[in-house]
């Protein structure tokens, strides 16, 4: 579908039409043609840089009725210049990936899969992204601001998809000089595999530290913590904490996310008490009262045994859902205003269910360029839908609901944490049946069977961190 934007020149105004497929050559060949300024003296101010003739327009991320400002003089004798149209079959593999939705992938550089899947799963949240873009702060390697510039430039080179896959050269080397526990090497001189639930929460710190703790606010999760003392009733001490994360502890009776979860935020520990002048078991008692708006959930699949002097793993199925409702989870002051507003979310995902079980009926009708735009068009739709019946009174980085969305998946294949192989599941932006399976450089569809599969039972991929975006937020 076509659109227009405004091309600024030497105090003129020119509606410029353009069509997503478009190359740059053929949008200076009618920049030409509308302004007569040649080609070889345009100079088009554009915030992704130079344009290139191989260029996709769609990967310019234009707007409707955008301002672009040119630079350059013209020559009214110009004769007008052939449009060279391109069309999708013309198209090289590389202009092609940068047309389509195809993302792309990271080349595996000796172990550093576990890097690689912690980079996808982040650049699947729409508002890490956008913070990141607004970013400009610099440094030196080996500060928090150098880690995060070289995450930007990935992310950047991400979102552009200039060529097949990713080598992250600068971005492992700031990491490594930052945090020098990914830089260890084996008796042969080759690099260690690290702990893909290490790096992600060291990339969350450095992101923290650099673009502050409204970003933080994100994913952080906020408890009330009952301590008691079950040898003295008087004994009874409140707490408030934070973290960035929620636990599934694993046992042997562990079958679900939520049943591990809980564990996490119940338990009971020894410690002396004053009153009675000698060690009592407490039990604590974890409410929450902030849900965030990314919420993270790590498996403690891994544990130290000294046997082996290896972290080993937990193998255990544990099953989760690609919904999530913590209302149960939530203090007791808090839970109401979640649950109002989880119910009327629902009740627009019910409409939203049923226009799209209508899609599905006549989708073999329509060709990928129709489906991405129907995909679109309804998660935005429905985000301004979402948004109108959010409440303004939210704090920072507050989720409406007690609801999320399963958005990435980081897994591990092995019995170690430092063996064995890491993968991220990322699902589609727009259409919530679409999982994007990324093996470092090789990125492939998988279904929703296949990421259910991930709930483990073996060596085989099992999840290590799932993320889950607040359900209705963009």
């Amino acid at each position: 579908m076509s659109f227009t934007v405004n091309i600024k020149n030497s105090g003129k105004t020119y509606p410029l039409e353009l069509s997503p497929a478009d190359t740059g050559l053929v949008f200076k060949q009618k920049l030409q043609n509308l302004t007569k300024i040649p080609i070889d003296r345009q100079k088009i101010l554009l915030k992704t840089g130079q344009l290139k003739d191989d260029d996709i327009v769609e990967s310019l991320n234009l707007k409707q009725n955008q301002t672009i400002m040119v630079l350059g003089s013209p020559e009214l004798n110009l004769p007008i210049a052939p449009i060279n149209n391109v069309f999708l079959e013309d198209l090289n593999e590389s202009s092609l990936k940068s047309y389509s939705n195809e993302p792309i992938g990271f080349e595996n550089l000796g172990n550093t899969c576990y890097l690689n899947s912690s980079i996808q799963a982040l650049y699947s949240i729409p508002s890490l992204q956008k913070k990141l873009t607004q970013n400009d702060k610099v440094g030196e390697i080996g500060t928090n601001e150098h880690l995060v510039l070289q995450l930007k430039r990935v992310f950047k080179e991400l979102e552009n998809k200039k060529q097949d896959s990713i080598v992250p050269n600068n971005l492992i080397t700031s990491l490594r000089v930052l945090y020098p526990q990914f830089n260890e090497r084996d008796q042969y001189g080759r690099y260690k595999q690290q702990d893909a639930e290490e790096a992600f929460t060291q990339l969350l710190l450095s992101l923290k530290n650099v673009l502050g703790e409204d970003f933080i606010k994100d994913y952080t999760i906020n408890f009330k913590s009952i301590i008691k003392n079950q040898e003295d009733e008087s004994d009874v001490q409140i707490k408030y904490e934070d973290d960035v994360k929620l636990q599934c502890h694993i046992t042997s009776s562990t079958n679900f996310l939520k049943n591990g979860i809980v564990e996490s935020l119940n338990e009971t520990i020894e410690k002396h008490s004053d009153n009675l002048n000698k060690n009592c078991n407490y039990e604590i008692n974890k409410k929450i009262t902030k849900l965030p708006s990314i919420l993270t959930v790590q498996f403690v699949r891994f544990f130290w045994k000294r046997s082996t002097n290896k972290k080993s793993k937990i193998l255990r199925k544990v099953q989760f859902p690609f919904q999530l409702d913590l209302t149960d989870l939530l203090d007791e002051e808090y839970r109401d205003s979640k649950i109002k507003i989880r119910d009327e979310f629902r009740s627009i995902e019910k409409n939203q269910q049923s226009e799209e079980r209508e899609f599905k009926k006549q989708k073999k009708n329509l060709n990928s360029k129709d489906e991405q735009d129907f995909w679109k068009k309804q998660h935005d739709k429905y985000i301004e839908e979402f948004t109108s019946k959010t409440p303004k009174d939210l704090s920072v980085g507050e989720n409406p609901s007690s609801l999320y969305n399963l958005n990435a998946i980081i897994t591990h294949q092995g019995s170690s944490a430092d063996s064995g192989h890491y993968q991220a599941f990322v699902k589609d932006r727009y259409n919530d049946d679409k999982w994007w399976r990324f093996n470092d450089d090789k990125v492939s569809i998988v279904d929703k069977d296949r990421v259910e599969s991930l709930a483990g039972g073996g060596e085989s991929d099992s999840a290590l961190i799932l993320i889950y975006k607040g359900f209705g937020l963009d």
